[in-house]
């Protein structure tokens, strides 16, 4: 990778670095309750027995449909991604979150790590990866965007998107 980025799967090794980089995702996310409302799971239980998909009734889940990754820059952590693989179809997969810190946004990382991610689930097969994002968050959609994510799946929206109000996009990108 030209950013000297690592993508690991994530360990109870990391969960420290994990936690401190957690507190900065939580103030960017704070304008998007319902998305934190669904992943309720703590970063420790996440990495012990996973996330729950959403929809998907607990007895039909299975652990290994749950990745979570580490991103490094030269041994720092600058973020995390994690996916469900088998989301609703066998070929697709649903990338729930990808953060990165904000002071590494830029040189093309998060475009390096989606071609990574990319790369990784076409070689295993998938064919598609679904991922979702608020109205409120123009930069990430122009992200999706530029990585692919062309297709709208569903657009969800409260009404006018008034503090306190939600609105974001199912997104799909055909991979294979």
């Amino acid at each position: 990778m030209k950013n000297n980025l690592t993508i690991t799967p994530a360990t109870l090794d990391d969960l420290c670095a994990l936690e401190l980089l957690e507190k900065e995702c939580e103030a960017y996310f704070a304008f998007d309750p319902p998305c934190a409302a669904e992943h309720n799971r703590s970063l420790r239980e996440c990495l012990e027995i996973g996330d729950i998909i959403p929809g998907v009734a607990q007895e039909n889940y299975r652990r290994r449909n749950y990745q979570f990754d580490c991103i490094w820059n030269d041994g720092v952590l600058i973020g995390w991604l994690a996916y469900y693989l088998e989301y609703q179809q066998t070929e697709t997969a649903y990338l729930s979150v990808m953060y990165i810190k904000e002071e590494c946004r830029s040189g093309g990382v998060g475009a390096e790590v989606m071609g990574w991610l990319t790369g990784k689930l076409a070689g295993a097969g998938y064919k598609t990866i679904k991922t979702h994002c608020s109205l409120r968050n123009a930069t990430a959609l122009c992200f999706w965007v530029r990585q692919g994510f062309d297709r709208i799946l569903e657009v969800e929206c409260d009404g006018n998107l008034w503090p306190g109000k939600f609105g974001g996009l199912e997104l799909m990108k055909t991979i294979a």
